[in-house]
């Protein structure tokens, strides 16, 4: 009597329309990018294979410079230094959000059920900030336009959270995608760590502020709630009427 078949621990090819299959040329960087768009389940392939490390190095390069470019136009609202300030802040800052919410990630991933390897784990939060910011950078000249026709602090902040909240939101696609790669049963862990991660966002707007408008110092010199920030600046036109 034949002894009864194994079952494949392999993944299942498609998952949420990404087809996970092995990207050509993969040494390319220009290609990765160009597959983070058009098949990013063969990034999310790539990622565990042994070239995963310099592919991760690769994305988070490319995360780190996309967002420093849509910088430029952040800073364009005010001009003079914010040109060079706005995009390192927003550079350091996506940095230190990475880093913060690695940790987490990787531990919401491994209680989901998901054995994965520390390395993929951030191969995938890179590539989830390398594709948002590739979707910042086309939505600059659209921010550019605004940032040249208004003096609204208030309206630019909202319209640069509103395209990276569209941004992020294709990143952590990326990121459940990798889940439903790995074999995960539940979205419920990931979705957890994603609000996590968008919080912590937020409130690194916060404690890098100014990104906009002009200051006469680097950092703040005072500690603020991202919430409260945003109310007294949707709210400082009106004080300045009385």
């Amino acid at each position: 009597m034949n002894p009864p078949p194994i079952p494949s621990k392999q993944p299942p090819l498609f998952a949420n329309n990404f087809v996970f299959e092995p990207m050509p040329n993969a040494e390319n960087p220009i290609n990765v990018l160009e597959n983070l768009l058009k098949h990013p389940g063969r990034v999310v392939h790539e990622l565990h294979q042994k070239q995963a490390p310099i592919l991760a190095g690769w994305l988070l390069i490319f995360a780190i410079i996309g967002v420093a470019i849509y910088g430029t136009v952040v800073g364009a609202q005010s001009g003079g230094a914010q040109m060079w300030i706005a995009p390192a802040k927003l550079g350091l800052g996506t940095l230190l959000a990475v880093l913060i919410c690695l940790p987490s990630l990787y531990i919401f991933t491994c209680l989901g059920g998901i054995d994965a390897q520390l390395r993929s784990v951030c191969g995938a939060l890179f590539a989830a900030v390398c594709l948002s910011s590739i979707l910042l950078i086309g939505f600059a000249p659209v921010a550019w336009i605004f940032s040249q026709s208004t003096d609204s602090i208030a309206f630019m902040g909202a319209l640069h959270l509103l395209f990276w909240v569209i941004g992020i939101r294709f990143g952590l696609r990326l990121i459940d995608a990798t889940g439903r790669f790995l074999g995960a049963q539940s979205k419920g862990h990931l979705r957890i760590w994603s609000l996590i991660f968008i919080l912590v966002c937020f409130q690194m707007t916060t404690t890098l502020r100014p990104i906009i408008a002009p200051s006469k110092t680097f950092l703040p010199t005072e500690k603020k709630f991202f919430l409260a920030h945003w109310f007294e600046t949707v709210n400082a036109p009106n004080q300045e009427k009385k």
